[in-house]
């Protein structure tokens, strides 16, 4: 049986050229009322261009999965490419993270070639999350494949994120396949090993956040071994804990109490309790605060959650990660340094830097820019895909007045 068509403009040619792999209403001339799945895309003229998968509710109703004009021809190929993707992306991770790895993003969606589907492994776990109709509808299949193939004992739906109302299906969290307890202890490889524990079913994305675990492992190497440190917005407290271990003294501000009391919590754990003061508080006043009282640190770390989700409101978002970014440099005496994080897409990395241009400019302090950095080598940043390429970390230090 033949896959359905689906005829691209030639805007929608276009884009599928450079490799991009999202199709919009507007790229389409016809196909688009058809049933959920895999779906054949074709030029005006009628030849094949490659394969997707369409969801027709989805403000992104193609998926790009293949290039390839014949994909899907083989009957076969069309049960199994997802399965020959999944297990490539997990054999990738074998060979690019640090042996003993207990934690890591097994797959990232279009970056793998797998399209909304997430997973991240965390010790024996998995947990999944679904960004699209089809990732949602393949998802059970992928827990008997993990569980079967490759050496998790329990797998988990995180389908509750508010991306999915984009795409219209419900949200909810349920277990997929075997044993999923509330909590997870796993140690992060490298410098002090320390022991953390990720709450499956609550922590924020799917738990935790993995994206920043070599940086934690950065900000302790760069940041003032033996000086006093900020971490503000610090969650569950990945670089408070990462500083402290290698010798920082820390002050670690986040707005969570539940959050913070799971920071608390690990800093027994790993018995730093002593070399970390956690203050439950808006992080924007007490920098206002500390500005005011003339309160200095040798080093900060600044990881606020996303300040925009839209492209509407990134002039918004500028001001506010300007301000953060102000007062955290103001803090700072020559020779300190400031690691300073954005996760939102629609700030790209230039405009991330020009920001941070302007709040050296305003504060008066002349900064150079040491290292540029993004997420680890488990998050994939693919390149006719900048929607990929989210995380943005600098790490600055102050030279002086200016």
């Amino acid at each position: 049986m033949s896959l359905p068509v689906v005829v691209l403009s030639r805007s929608g040619l276009r884009r599928l050229q450079i490799g991009h792999p999202w199709i919009f209403p507007d790229h389409i001339v016809s196909g688009l009322e058809g049933e959920a799945g895999l779906v054949r895309l074709e030029a005006p003229a009628g030849n094949a261009r490659g394969a997707a998968v369409l969801n027709p509710d989805s403000r992104i109703p193609l998926r790009v999965v293949s290039r390839r004009a014949d994909f899907g021809d083989d009957g076969s190929e069309r049960e199994t490419w997802w399965e020959q993707r999944l297990d490539r992306a997990i054999r990738a991770r074998a060979f690019r993270l640090a042996v003993g790895a207990e934690a890591c993003r097994w797959v990232h969606a279009e970056a793998d070639g797998l399209p909304g589907l997430v997973i991240d492994r965390f010790g024996g776990v998995a947990v999944i999350q679904a960004g699209c109709r089809w990732a949602d509808d393949i998802a059970p299949r992928v827990a008997e494949v993990l569980v079967q193939d490759h050496g998790v004992h329990g797998v988990l739906a995180r389908h509750d994120g508010t991306f999915r109302r984009h795409e219209k299906l419900k949200e909810g969290v349920e277990v997929l396949a075997g044993d999923v307890p509330a909590t997870v202890l796993w140690r992060n490889p490298g410098g002090e090993g320390l022991l953390i524990e990720t709450d499956l079913y609550k922590g924020h994305k799917t738990g935790g956040y993995l994206d920043q675990r070599e940086n934690h492992r950065f900000a302790a190497e760069q940041l003032a071994p033996g000086g006093r440190v900020l971490d503000a917005f610090c969650y569950e407290g990945g670089f408070a804990l990462h500083l402290a271990a290698g010798g920082c003294d820390v002050t670690a501000w986040d707005s969570s109490g539940p959050a913070l009391e799971r920071a608390r919590a690990a800093a027994e754990r790993n018995g730093l309790a002593d070399r970390i003061a956690f203050d439950e508080c808006n992080v924007f006043d007490r920098l206002r605060a500390a500005d005011q009282a003339d309160e200095r640190f040798d080093g900060i770390v600044l990881d606020p959650p996303a300040l925009t989700k839209t492209k509407r409101d990134v002039s918004s978002a500028r001001r506010g990660y300007k301000e953060l970014n102000l007062r955290a440099l103001k803090r700072l005496d020559e020779g300190g340094r400031l690691l300073t994080c954005s996760c939102s897409f629609h700030l790209d990395t230039p405009g991330f830097l020009e920001v941070l241009r302007e709040a050296a400019n305003d504060a008066r302090r002349n900064v150079a820019v040491l290292e540029v950095r993004g997420a680890g080598v488990d998050h994939p940043r693919r390149l006719a895909f900048p929607e990929s390429d989210y995380l943005k970390v600098v790490l600055l230090e102050v030279r002086g007045d200016g």
